[in-house]
């Protein structure tokens, strides 16, 4: 576990609020599951890690994602984004936008005489006023004029559905498998116990055991997100012609419940330390959990979407030109510092031991015949 630095005493203050909240809660109602905590703890109005004021993106937060790393990953995405607009119309529509610097590259990318309407769905409020800062000052005002945020998933969508980063932050139910299988719970001091395990929770564990054919060992320890059916569900709902690019990290089913992987993949990011201590200053940290992206083709199923390919995220830029795209970057860059930088993004957002093999790329679709460059050269949709 890194070393993590202590709070500032004002963000000390802040989580005590929300953890004193949360024992209220608890001794009103009873003891909550892992990932109604998780829940609190991330989207809790006004104390929430992501519903507050504290910078969490980029080197004054507590992680950087692709769009941090360089505008070249937008741009790499911009290409399969619009290759889909050109066969099917309509507009992009990013789930969760961050920094807003992901948004900012797509947008710069559409052509000048683009009438594209980039619509961003976003929970915290302050993020929000982040994201329209950034863009506001960023984009021309023909380009921001296209630019709205939406309360809620749009019916009847056409074009490109983005989510990057987010399937991750959805809580996720913990387990313990064993005679009984128990469910992780939280008392009113916050602390872990364990539990009689809930309907929806033991019937998803029971269809992963069956899928992998072996019950779990005895203690050993993972997470279920109960919340991807219905979120797909969602999706399935508001999409009615077009493609849903979802990148994150995670694995397929086989990989993610490994028997040695016996204590899950929870992880909780402050200051950009790594860490578990999921119960650790609440309303201060991350916490996240790698996707099941078996779980989730599975629900796209369900839902009447289409899977149209599955890759690392490397393959998947490289595919939609990302070393041209550097190329051009390289060719305009004055300094020899500049371009460094650029070949160092490349890396990061490539090699293995990066980010180029921890994400994942999963296209769903609907309608949507077409091939998309981002698969051209794998899908490894098989070991899904």
């Amino acid at each position: 576990m890194s070393v993590l630095p202590k709070p500032d005493e004002i963000a000390l203050a802040h989580s005590k609020k929300l953890r004193e909240l949360l024992t209220a809660r608890i001794e009103s109602d009873g003891p909550i599951s892992f990932a109604r905590y998780m829940e609190q703890a991330l989207y809790e109005p006004g104390l929430g890690y992501y519903m507050a004021g504290a910078s969490k993106f980029g080197g004054q937060g507590d992680f950087i994602t692709a769009p941090e790393v360089s505008p070249l990953y937008g741009s790499a995405i911009a290409q399969e984004a619009h290759a889909v607009l050109a066969q099917t119309g309509g507009g992009i529509l990013e789930l969760g936008a961050g920094s807003g610097l992901l948004a900012l590259s797509l947008i710069a990318n559409l052509p000048a005489s683009s009438e594209v309407t980039y619509s961003i769905l976003e929970p915290s409020a302050e993020l929000i006023q982040r994201q329209q800062d950034l863009l506001q000052a960023q984009l021309s005002v023909e380009q921001f004029r296209r630019v709205q945020w939406l309360d809620t998933l749009p019916v009847d969508f056409t074009g490109v559905v983005l989510a990057n980063e987010v399937m991750d932050a959805l809580p996720v139910q913990r387990f313990v498998a064993g005679d009984p299988l128990q469910q992780i719970f939280l008392d009113k001091d916050l602390q872990p116990f364990n539990g009689v395990v809930g309907d929806d929770l033991q019937k998803a564990i029971a269809a992963i055991e069956a899928d992998l054919g072996v019950p779990f060992a005895q203690g050993y320890t993972s997470e279920v997100c109960l919340l991807l059916k219905p979120w797909l569900a969602g999706l399935g709902h508001c999409l009615k012609h077009g493609v849903i690019l979802l990148i994150d990290y995670g694995y397929p089913r086989r990989e993610y419940y490994l028997p040695e992987r016996n204590e899950g993949t929870l992880a909780c990011y402050y200051q950009h330390r790594a860490h578990h201590d999921a119960l650790l200053w609440p309303g201060l940290q991350d916490i996240t959990a790698h996707v099941d992206f078996t779980a989730v083709a599975e629900a796209a199923v369900d839902n009447d979407l289409d899977l149209l390919g599955y890759a690392s995220q490397s393959a998947f830029l490289l595919d939609n030109n990302l070393l041209a795209l550097a190329d051009q970057q390289m060719a305009t860059a004055e300094r020899e510092v500049d371009r460094i930088a650029i070949s160092r993004a490349v890396k990061t957002l490539t090699l293995p031991g990066e980010m180029g093999e921890r994400f994942q790329v999963m296209a769903l679709g609907k309608g949507y015949d077409a091939s998309l460059n981002g698969f051209l050269t794998q899908d490894l949709s098989h070991r899904l």
